[in-house]
């Protein structure tokens, strides 16, 4: 994984860095950790592995106890355990909604923007990725991640140096098209190479990193992961064409309007309508507000 065109080598890494030293990266539970490690092995998945590790953090217990009860999983009857709670979402499910429930609390620093905001817009994308992914036959678990996890490097840019990140609000007048060029000239590197970076740290799959550090850039993106970098894209222009801005930039008027160049390229690339996309996004959001996520 190199840095984009026209920055400096190696920034990511640097600040990433930094920024652990001080104590400010985002917090990966240990939990998380092995749940990763263990759903990315070959061997068979018990019910009991899973509710073990997890029980290693009452945050993620107790969430989800709470995502048992909502609309998405509630048949009737209130669950208390986390054992049947853990049996009722299922084995892939529960990884994602920990990893959602986890990024809900893992920032440490409050950023120069809507961190409200900010979190419902990836937690969105989260489920407009997986949405996508069931019909675009990428890994429906790898795709939440990289929805969720792609703007990690608007917070860890924020935090390096809140006045810079100001400037870049600036420069980019709200226009997401616009803010990776506007990070890389403030700071020699942008958000979605800072994202990539600590994914990789995290050890996280390589589909999910690349596809988060090319998801401004899909078309550029090597051909082993050009699936989920047009998918991570197109999981940001759905949460922020269902109306949901991060606190940091938005679609223009006229991309809103009207699908831009990107996103028919994206249709193009995976076979899709318009028509079918705009369902897809219906449907992502109708999961996500039943799940208690946004």
């Amino acid at each position: 994984m190199s840095e984009s065109q026209g920055s400096k080598p190696n920034v990511s890494k640097e600040i990433i860095e930094r920024l652990k030293a001080l104590d400010d990266l985002p917090h990966f539970p240990e939990a998380l950790m092995k749940l990763e490690r263990l759903l990315a092995g070959d061997g068979d998945v018990h019910i009991d592995d899973i509710v073990q590790l997890i029980a290693m953090d009452p945050r993620l217990v107790a969430g989800l106890i709470g995502v048992v009860n909502t609309a998405k999983y509630y048949m009737g009857r209130e669950i208390t355990e986390l054992e049947e709670a853990v049996t009722r979402i299922g084995t892939q499910e529960v990884r994602m909604m920990a990893h959602a429930i986890n990024y809900k609390t893992t920032f440490k620093r409050k950023p120069p923007f809507s961190e409200k905001h900010f979190l419902k817009n990836s937690l969105l994308a989260a489920f407009v990725a997986q949405t996508l992914a069931k019909v675009v036959h990428v890994n429906p678990g790898e795709a939440f991640l990289g929805g969720l996890m792609r703007d990690l490097g608007i917070y860890l840019l924020a935090v390096e140096d809140r006045d810079k990140y100001i400037e870049v609000m600036r420069e980019t007048d709200y226009n997401i098209a616009l803010l990776p060029a506007a990070e890389t000239k403030v700071y020699g590197t942008n958000h979605a190479m800072m994202s990539a970076r600590l994914l990789q740290q995290w050890k996280f799959p390589q589909g999910v990193i690349m596809g988060v550090a090319n998801h401004h850039s899909p078309e550029r993106a090597d051909e082993r992961f050009k699936d989920f970098a047009y998918l991570i894209y197109m999981a940001e222009d759905g949460a922020f064409r269902l109306g949901m801005e991060n606190g940091v930039a938005d679609l223009s008027d006229e991309d809103r309007e009207q699908l831009p160049e990107g996103v028919l390229n994206a249709l193009d690339y995976f076979g899709m309508t318009a028509d079918s996309y705009e369902e897809l996004l219906q449907k992502a959001y109708q999961t996500a507000e039943q799940a208690g996520m946004i």
